[in-house]
């Protein structure tokens, strides 16, 4: 949970600083068994040292797209690891297993000039038990 507060901290303090020239459309579905996961916050944080930082937030139909910290919509092209979290309150919330979280994320993206407008993102179950 100190982890998550920090990284936030961080891509706030980092985002605070950045523009919003050339942000490109990053949208997509997360999934677990197949189903919706609804409430879950996905984040982007950039593999360099910049510490560019991107979130959203899943709909009912398990739907997100990303903003910067400012409200802007949209990401800047680049390398990214995609993180997940959890609400306590949320089945499953708050036992993501650090695979999931941080360096060890599985999910890594390359956003480009065009976006990326269908990202799907599928949990495992086992990764959360």
């Amino acid at each position: 949970m100190v982890r998550g507060l920090l990284l936030t901290l961080v891509c706030l303090m980092a985002v605070g600083c950045s523009a919003n020239k050339g942000e490109v459309t990053v949208a997509g579905r997360l999934t677990r068994g197949g189903k919706p996961c609804e409430g879950v916050g996905v984040n982007l944080v950039a593999d360099d040292i910049s510490a560019q930082c991107f979130i959203g937030s899943t709909n009912a139909d398990g739907k997100f797209e990303m903003y910067s910290f400012k409200g802007t919509k949209g990401v800047l092209p680049g390398n990214y690891s995609v993180q997940i979290s959890i609400p306590l309150d949320a089945p499953g919330g708050g036992l993501v297993k650090a695979d999931l979280i941080g360096q060890k994320s599985p999910w890594h993206v390359i956003v480009t000039d065009k976006g990326i407008p269908d990202l799907q993102l599928e949990m495992d179950k086992e990764k959360l038990e």
